[in-house]
């Protein structure tokens, strides 16, 4: 079920366009890639009238989208001598250089030689699948649309203002159009293909959290339990340490199902006793938030009964210069910092003590059977040790705590 360019015919001459991910143009027996072509105005002026092929481009549209900061005093002439430039190079590779027609005061791309692009042959086969009425044809053109994107479009070009506008909208369908891709796969139960799909979304798009959620999905619907616990840790990291931001609610959800569920049946108690004793650590009891809220309920519950009193600790990390918090400056000595409080929370508390990651700059920490005095005294060690071990960081905690109340449990 090919797609093919309606302005091309058999007899005609034809180029074959790749975009996604790098920039080739093939066809007649030869090949011309981005490498060669050494001249990013001619890639740019190259790769514009390839994309406008259908219409005529005047001399100064081209002029806005090769200089659209006004730094050509003569944009005409410039043209006019980066058009001469390109078509030398074409005539170099293909022997001919009649592709640019020169119209008056406009040029246009010669309707004689075919194209066939990859990002119109996407955006072609996406449109077909959304208004197609059968499921099977739905799934078959969406796979094949979907396998042209191989990347980000124009890559080398991505500053450039008409690049950013398709790049952004070929990135927006290909997210929305795989994800309805997985969706009937999984409807389907068909595992395999499914986690190939979420595979290939995810070396493209790796910080999505939709994806994540889905391959683990998948993993569990594949009885792989342990790559779903290993996958979900994986994804709590990239999320923390390039975004920031903590796992939603529907991905710890998941995570607490799957511990849930991975136990199966022993009869034998002194196995359990033996795999409970196994890989036994002495700090910090270091957890995901959705535990941590568990311990947490569980401890407010004991508070009551045994007259124990427990103390909720939050530690934040912020850089000492004024930094903009979307800024890589700023999330760089964040996710640093992070990495080192977490090490010396681990070794700093006792090993009946709770923590977890809050979100991107803050740890929270449960403190069983301690009081006002001890929470304080506590502080105090781990300012120490992170001070005299963090210096070059160029970081500064801040900690606020409160004494955890007796949960109701009569209700």
């Amino acid at each position: 079920m090919a797609i093919t360019n309606h302005s091309a015919k058999p007899q005609q001459r034809t180029l074959h366009v790749t975009t996604f991910g790098t920039f080739v143009v093939e066809g007649m027996g030869q090949i011309l890639k981005e490498e060669q072509i050494r001249s990013r105005m001619l890639t740019r002026l190259f790769s514009y009238v390839i994309m406008h092929h259908r219409q005529e481009m005047t001399v100064l549209e081209l002029s806005e989208a090769l200089w659209p900061d006004d730094s050509s005093n003569n944009p005409a002439g410039a043209l006019k001598n980066l058009m001469y430039r390109l078509r030398t190079l074409l005539k170099k590779i293909w022997g001919v250089d009649d592709f640019i027609i020169t119209g008056r005061g406009a040029y246009h791309w010669n309707q004689e030689i075919g194209l066939v692009i990859d990002a119109e042959n996407f955006d072609e086969y996406l449109k077909r699948a959304a208004l197609s009425h059968s499921r099977e044809e739905k799934i078959l053109l969406y796979q094949q649309g979907l396998s042209l994107y191989k990347g980000d479009f124009l890559p080398m070009l991505e500053s450039d203002y008409w690049v950013v506008t398709l790049g952004t909208y070929y990135q927006s369908a290909y997210l929305s159009s795989v994800k309805k891709l997985i969706a009937m796969l999984e409807a389907d139960k068909r595992y395999d293909d499914m986690a190939d799909w979420c595979n290939a979304a995810l070396r493209i798009e790796p910080l999505d959290e939709e994806l994540h959620t889905a391959m683990i999905r998948v993993l569990v619907a594949q009885n792989k339990t342990k790559m779903a616990l290993d996958h979900y840790q994986e994804a709590k990291s990239l999320l923390y340490e390039n975004l920031g931001v903590s796992p939603s609610e529907e991905l710890r959800d998941i995570y607490l199902k799957l511990l849930e569920e991975t136990n199966t049946q022993e009869m034998d108690i002194s196995a359990i006793v033996k795999d409970l004793a196994k890989d036994e650590e002495h700090g910090a009891f270091i957890c995901e938030y959705g535990v941590f809220k568990k311990i947490y309920h569980l401890e407010s519950r004991r508070t009551g009964r045994l007259g124990i009193s427990v103390f909720l600790l939050l530690v934040t990390v912020e850089p000492t210069a004024t930094l903009a918090s979307s800024s890589k400056a700023y999330l760089d000595i964040v996710s640093e910092s992070m990495i080192r409080l977490e090490d010396v929370l681990y070794h700093c508390l006792r090993s009946g003590d709770v923590v977890s990651q809050y979100s991107g700059s803050q740890y929270i920490v449960l403190l069983p059977t301690c009081q006002y005095e001890t929470t304080k005294r506590v502080i105090k060690r781990i300012e120490k040790r992170f001070y005299d071990t963090s210096r070059k960081l160029h970081t500064k905690l801040t900690f606020s705590f409160c004494e955890v109340e007796e949960k109701d449990t009569t209700a």
